[in-house]
């Protein structure tokens, strides 16, 4: 027994080690980074089934096939040697003082209201899969913190403390990836449950979970997402459908975040935020611009937040409209002939309109304007701002 444990931890800490690896210092082909988040089985299933199609291809479907097909075998498997997560808490459960901070588990409501949630096209909490939760670290090692980020990296912290009171308190009681591994591995064992069994509470599980899923999630889906006080659309990684299916399927591993070479995409502030856009990732178009040349965020997308998208595919999505403030431009208010915006364009979607005195100022082309935001970063603007900003647009679209 205590040669099992050695191994088990041996094995644990290797798992760590890897995905250490991957999420914070991987220097290898980008598209890798999707694998770790991308391996969760309950994520995929959940965004396929909000979505209504299946995103993932023969090679990303491998990863959260082979971990359904280690729950079949032996269930939590997974969970207690795999797992990177379960193996953080592991640490803190090993000095448990074993008292009951929740007595009764809820990861069989949870996830059951997830799925439940996901079949009306809005799965629900799908931030709390463990793996995308790792995975949020990634843009921490990286520099690319931010307050709103810091706080889904929180249920890390909170629940290892947890831990030194009542020992796996997120594996056993809450984690909806380990309730599915679980329930993979008695229903190959045991079949589904006779009526007036032991075994009722599965059904007691999956009856609330379809009378809390369903109604909640087609309440967010008519929820109308922002208020005229909640300011622009914000500008969203290309690849998203719309506003909504964005929000919905997006499940924070933030990966789109650790890949971008331009640092553009950082997690919403959460003064800006509707309760469904919390913490998610959208491009800061003041800092940086989205290059024409990169289409790398919807690459390692592991949901269906974002449609992978080829370089051509990309360059002709309109993922923002840029829009002009002839007040702050210096071009229109003054006698200086600035028109950096039309010249940093990579789309040639700024025309120049000529003055009264013959001074070029800019009007934007909304036909062929992809909102990536060059013009809004070089613009000088005047005390007023920025003469120039990108608002996101619902749905994207493509353009010709």
């Amino acid at each position: 027994m205590k040669h099992r444990k050695i191994l088990r931890w041996g094995v644990r800490l290797f798992f760590l080690a890897a995905a250490v690896v991957f999420v914070v210092g991987w220097t290898g082909p980008f598209w890798l980074i999707r694998l770790f988040p991308g391996a969760s089985p309950f994520a995929v299933i959940a965004s396929s089934i909000a979505s209504q199609r299946w995103l993932f291809g023969l090679y990303w479907a491998v990863p959260p096939l082979i971990l359904i097909g280690l729950a079949l075998w032996k269930g939590r498997f997974f969970c207690r040697w795999i797992c990177p997560l379960g193996t953080v808490y592991a640490v803190s459960s090993s000095f448990s003082a074993k008292r009951q901070v929740l007595r009764h588990s809820i990861n069989g409501y949870l996830f059951w209201t997830i799925i439940a949630a996901s079949v009306v096209g809005f799965p629900l909490l799908l931030l709390l899969d463990p793996l995308s939760t790792f995975n949020r670290w990634g843009p921490l090692a990286r520099g690319l913190s931010s307050p709103a980020l810091l706080i889904p990296l929180l249920l890390v912290p909170l629940f290892f403390l947890l831990g030194f009171l009542q020992p796996y308190l997120w594996c056993v009681r809450i984690c909806p990836l380990g309730y599915f591994f679980e329930f993979l591995g008695k229903m190959r064992r045991q079949g589904w449950p006779k009526k007036g069994s032991k075994p009722d509470r599965l059904r007691r599980e999956i009856v609330v979970g379809i009378f809390l899923g369903a109604p909640l999630g087609l309440a967010a889906r008519r929820l109308r997402l922002r208020s005229p006080d909640d300011g622009p659309l914000p500008v969203l990684p290309p690849g998203a459908i719309d506003q909504a299916g964005f929000s919905a399927n997006c499940s924070r591993c933030y990966s789109c975040v650790s890949v971008c070479p331009r640092e553009v995409i950082r997690v919403r502030p959460l003064g800006r935020s509707t309760l469904t856009q919390a913490f998610q990732p959208e491009l800061d178009t003041d800092r940086a611009a989205c290059s024409p040349r990169c289409n790398r965020c919807s690459q390692v997308c592991p949901t269906a937040a974002l449609l992978p998208l080829t370089l051509e595919e990309k360059r002709r999505r309109q993922i923002g409209l840029a829009q002009v403030r002839r007040e702050a431009c210096l071009a229109w208010t003054n006698t200086h002939a600035c028109m950096l915006c039309e010249m940093e364009c990579p789309y040639a979607a700024i025309d120049a309109e000529q003055r009264p005195d013959g001074l070029p100022s800019p009007v934007v082309n909304e036909d062929a304007c992809r909102g990536c935001g060059a013009c809004q970063t070089v613009c000088p603007g005047n005390e007023l701002g920025k003469a120039i900003s990108v608002q996101g647009v619902d749905p994207q679209r493509e353009l010709p």
